[in-house]
């Protein structure tokens, strides 16, 4: 069997693994094998580096060395910037191409890997994604990942996917969660660029869903803040240190001073006090910063984590988690652990790390290709392995006469609806007299979204168009409904309903709005 490629593609750092032999029914037991180079065991850099001095685009490792420089032209968080674009040395780069080239650098390395140690290769990849992605965010990814190639051309295939937060914790359950207990953990991934929380059960002896499916574990909801992570506490650090600063800071010195705030606060997780040192001006400027100052300083930051985790505990007052899961580098920060436990001293002693830089690519491997490729159960079982859910709502938007310009968003398909799924089919009518009527599909952005404040709480995501054939009067009717498919596909089909005989109109997600 080919092997696929479990990838947790960070803001700060990927990687990458497989895993062999393991049992595909209940995804337990197997060989994890890590796919990084030797001198690389943390994971490979998402930089992308450009400028005109060195003539090309350096990537992942090599964005990071001596002779990447200019300091300022090394891109990080790069998932936070889908369909934008930025200004390198006069160039127009774009952030899509950015993700896409990284994404390549990982895989390619980490066939490398597979080729020196197992002589094997492959082109198909688990893909992890945040749990603040919205429906076009997550396919926009899918896409970029797939205009990447091998080493021999060879395109590269997005096999499954799944939420981050959801992958670490069924790598933990698919680990030490070996009794018949069910069991349900709650991961709180602080990472680079996002923050995210995933709440998952395990059943071992199984459960069924409404078609008769059988599943042994239960993605019951994700959620977080899009953007809130190691970025913004580096931030918290720079502004600490320039403020030490009694020289003026150029463009180079003010980048240098970035670098040193994320390595600082690395630093400051192990030791009390640090003084980094900054060379400006020909001389080498010493800068105290103890841990006290930038937890005092970053506070606020944390407890926005801990005020998101009080708010999934407290939507799912009968899934209580015995176990939370400190993932993601950030999380390693010692006041992260502290204060869960002072916020729930419930868990004390029950808050644990776990993994910070291996869970999500882990729990990828194992389990993306249920969320995404149900067709590799076992033959002849009804089984679904793992429950995915929708995470937002979606709905279509309508207006109350001509006097409502803003419209509201009808839900269709409500968070926590376990995927496949088809919702009802919802009558309307036509707003003024045409020929055609056009039904807009958006997704929520925020949990308990406020179906008025479309602009604020919503994504448009997709578009259909009936054509009646005809002009039709205002007041028409017509109707529509939605369907998500196994894989994830999500449609909308709409008809004039003026007859049970014509057919609908259906259409797919458009991938529009992305940042």
């Amino acid at each position: 069997m080919q092997p696929i490629i479990g990838l947790d593609f960070g803001n700060f750092n990927s990687f990458a693994c497989f895993i062999s032999d393991f049992d595909i029914g209940t995804r337990m037991g197997g060989t994890v094998h890590d796919l990084l180079p030797a001198r690389l065991q943390e994971g490979i850099p998402s930089v992308y580096f450009y400028s005109k001095r060195v003539g090309e685009t350096l990537l992942g490792e090599n964005a990071v060395r001596p002779k990447a420089v200019p300091l300022q032209n090394r891109l990080r968080y790069l998932k936070r910037h889908l369909g934008e674009t930025t200004q390198l040395d006069g160039k127009t780069i774009s952030y899509d191409q950015a993700i896409t080239d990284v994404i390549q650098h990982c895989i390619r390395s980490a066939n490398k890997q597979l080729n020196d140690g197992w002589r094997m290769t492959t082109n198909l990849v688990s893909l992890s994604y945040p749990a603040t992605y919205t429906f076009a965010q997550k396919q926009r990814l899918i896409e970029l990942v797939e205009k990447a190639t091998l080493e021999d051309g060879t395109k590269v295939k997005v096999y499954g996917t799944i939420a981050e937060p959801a992958a670490a914790a069924l790598d933990y359950l698919a680990e030490f969660a070996k009794s018949n207990k069910d069991t349900t953990v709650l991961t709180y991934d602080l990472g680079g660029g996002t923050f995210d929380l995933g709440l998952v059960s395990v059943y071992p002896k199984g459960r069924k869903n409404r078609d008769g499916y059988t599943y042994y574990y239960d993605i019951i909801n994700t959620r977080g803040i899009s953007k809130l992570g190691g970025a913004e506490f580096d931030d918290v650090m720079f502004r600490l240190l320039s403020g030490k600063v009694r020289v003026p800071l150029n463009s180079n010195t003010t980048a240098t001073l970035r670098n040193l705030a994320e390595t600082t606060k690395v630093e400051l997780s192990t030791s009390t006090e640090e003084i980094p040192q900054l060379y400006a001006g020909d001389d080498y400027i010493d800068i105290p910063i103890t841990r006290k100052e930038f937890e005092e300083a970053s506070k606020d930051l944390l407890m926005r984590t801990i005020e998101e985790t009080r708010k999934i505990l407290r939507d799912h007052p009968n899934q209580k988690p015995e176990i939370i899961l400190l993932t993601g580098g950030a999380s390693q920060m010692p006041m992260v652990q502290r204060e869960m436990e002072n916020a729930f001293p419930q868990y004390k002693g029950k808050i644990i790390y776990f993994r910070p830089s291996r869970a999500i690519a882990y729990g990828a491997a194992r389990f993306g290709t249920a969320e995404r490729n149900p067709d590799v159960n076992l033959p002849g079982k009804k089984e679904i392995i793992v429950q995915p859910r929708i995470m937002y709502d979606i709905g279509v938007r309508y207006f109350n006469g001509d006097e409502d310009s803003k419209g509201f968003i009808f839900k269709f398909l409500a968070a926590g609806t376990p995927i496949p799924c088809v919702s009802n089919t919802e009558g309307s009518t036509q707003r003024g007299e045409g020929r055609y009527s056009g039904f807009h599909v958006f997704e929520a952005i925020v949990p308990n979204p406020d179906n008025k404040e479309i602009d604020r709480d919503y994504i448009e995501i997709m578009s259909v168009s009936v054509d009646h054939g005809r002009v039709v009067p205002k007041g028409h009717p017509h109707e529509a409904r939605m369907r998500v498919a196994e894989k994830g596909l999500l449609t909308i089909e709409a008809r004039d309903s003026s007859s049970p005989d014509l057919p609908f109109s259906k259409a797919t997600v458009e991938l529009k709005n992305l940042s």
